[in-house]
């Protein structure tokens, strides 16, 4: 491309982003439905980039999900994983064997929803009946089912209707869906059993076959859904796929690190629930989200409280802000196409950029005192 041309495209993309309201958030979004579906014993890079697993690669990549490319599970095996995405902590657990002391008592998501006036259910695929015990049925396995530890009518208990299989999933109206619900695939269909790529693409599939008209609604309505992994398979330092899909979600890849924790305290924060158990640990994911209120906040292209180096770059970019908390950079290519979104975690925070190709680059940084808008080039 002509320089001259390339010039002018980048002032004209200054001058639009210049333009563009900006918009701050004053408080996380609160969904009406949210469907959290687990997947089992896959590391990231076994799912990113892997043909046998087309649906969840597009799903990564669409216009309305949110791909965190640092998720990371906890710890293995399979059960305390589910434990802690529902109740905050492991309650104790190192294996996958019927706990002892159930029904606990703990605090957990379902009673928490329930006592605040919404609704909680999971759907797991094979189980024979409402509010099922076993530990086997079919292709259904207790320890993917954390609700089941909780059933009773004693303290922080749920009722058995918690508990459902997956033939009552709504089949197009899913605005009876309860506020979150967990879906959770037998174990031919949720990638534990058989060997790759075969479990791989059955699991993708799955997700495709049955989920797919629930996900396509969430981004026309006030929904989202969640896809995560219980865990890899010990390969991987249990670095695993987690996407958000839906209505209100900035697109984009986001490498701060999350966990189970994460998603726990983030769906807390959704409905002013109080946090439980360790999540109180990890911070709620507060960086993905459209815009709830528009605020007019000035541009400061000339500041120099905010910096960025080496320009040109190579393989890493730090930005350098002050006032960090709460800050986000997005990186856009010189048509106008956004690239990344990516919280700052700190006064010098590092972007990757050796899978850009060469080419003039532009970010606009969002914090408190208003937007930068930086230029830079990678060699």
């Amino acid at each position: 491309m002509n320089n001259h041309i390339l010039t002018f495209r980048v002032i004209l993309f200054l001058f639009i982003l210049q333009a563009m309201p900006v918009k701050a958030q004053t408080t996380l979004p609160k969904p009406d439905h949210i469907v959290i579906a687990i997947l089992e014993n896959h590391g990231l890079s076994q799912i990113i980039g892997s043909k046998s697993a087309p649906y969840i690669n597009a799903l990564a990549n669409d216009t309305l999900s949110a791909f965190f490319t640092e998720s990371y599970a906890i710890t293995h095996p399979s059960q305390p994983n589910y434990l802690l995405l529902y109740s905050g902590s492991t309650q104790g657990v190192t294996d996958d064997l019927v706990p002892s002391g159930i029904p606990y008592t703990t605090d957990n998501l379902g009673r928490q929803l329930l006592d605040s006036g919404m609704t909680f259910i999971t759907y797991s695929e094979d189980l024979p009946r409402v509010g099922y015990n076993g530990e086997l049925s079919g292709g259904y396995a207790r320890r993917h089912n954390p609700v089941t530890n909780w059933m009773g009518n004693g303290k922080n208990q749920v009722p058995v209707t918690t508990n459902k299989p997956l033939t009552t999933f709504p089949s197009d109206n899913f605005s009876q869906l309860p506020t979150v619900s967990f879906v959770i695939p037998n174990t031919s269909n949720d990638m534990h059993d058989g060997t790759d790529p075969g479990k791989i693409a059955a699991g993708d599939k799955w997700i495709s076959n049955k989920l797919d008209s629930y996900i396509k609604w969430s981004k026309s309505n006030n929904s989202l859904f969640i896809l995560t992994f219980d865990e890899d398979d010990d390969f991987y330092y249990n670095h695993i796929t987690t996407i958000f899909t839906g209505k209100m979600i900035l697109a984009g890849q986001y490498p701060a690190k999350i966990n189970h924790y994460s998603i726990l305290h983030t769906i807390e924060k959704f409905y002013g629930l109080p946090v439980i158990g360790d999540s109180i640990n990890y911070l709620p994911i507060t960086y993905c989200w459209k815009a709830i209120s528009s605020i007019g906040l000035p541009v400061l292209r000339d500041s120099t409280t905010c910096l960025i180096y080496p320009n040109p770059v190579k393989s890493y970019l730090t930005i350098q802000l002050s006032g960090y908390q709460g800050a986000t950079a997005e990186m856009y290519n010189v048509n106008g196409r956004l690239l990344q979104v990516n919280p700052l975690v700190s006064k010098e925070t590092e972007l990757k950029t050796d899978d850009l190709g060469s080419g003039i680059y532009v970010l606009k940084i969002r914090s408190k005192d208003g937007v930068f808008i930086k230029k830079f080039i990678k060699n």
